[in-house]
């Protein structure tokens, strides 16, 4: 797996990772606000998840952060993620919808150090990681025995 992350968004994913590793659950617990409030169907996925489930987005987003020339390392743990997805039916066509609050809840929680180049380098990051992720479950799908639409 390459990292075909831009020399740029890697430097502005860099220098942000504090403030988003130190804002990190504030950001997925707005994340999930926006989520259910524009995407109320989404509800029905989450209904059995643990109660700390925005800890867990929070602590994956902060090691992406923290990863970020180095994701590779984080293959094992989003292979966990993949396996997740595909019992909970996750489709490839959600991860923009989620990819869209995620930047909003973003944007809420930072105001103005939420720059237009840092979401732009965050954007850049979620759909790299969202296309590992879409890969993956692809897998896991064709081994079930079933077929979803990869966009």
């Amino acid at each position: 797996m390459n990292n075909p992350l831009s020399a740029k968004t890697i430097e502005i994913i860099k220098n942000s990772a504090y403030l988003v590793t130190s804002n990190d659950i504030l950001i997925t617990k707005r994340m999930y606000q926006i989520m259910f409030s524009k995407y109320p169907h989404f509800e029905k996925q989450f209904k059995n998840t643990p109660e700390d489930q925005y800890m867990k987005l929070a602590e994956a987003i902060s090691a992406y952060a923290m990863n970020i020339e180095k994701i590779e390392r984080l293959k094992p743990a989003l292979r966990i993620i993949a396996r997740i997805h595909v019992k909970r039916n996750v489709l490839p066509s959600q991860y923009f919808k989620v990819g869209g609050v995620l930047l909003e809840a973003m944007e809420d929680v930072l105001g103005d150090r939420a720059t237009l180049e840092f979401i732009d380098a965050w954007r850049e990051v979620y759909n790299y990681v969202a296309r590992i992720l879409i890969e993956m479950e692809s897998g896991f799908y064709r081994k079930k025995g079933e077929v979803k639409e990869l966009l």
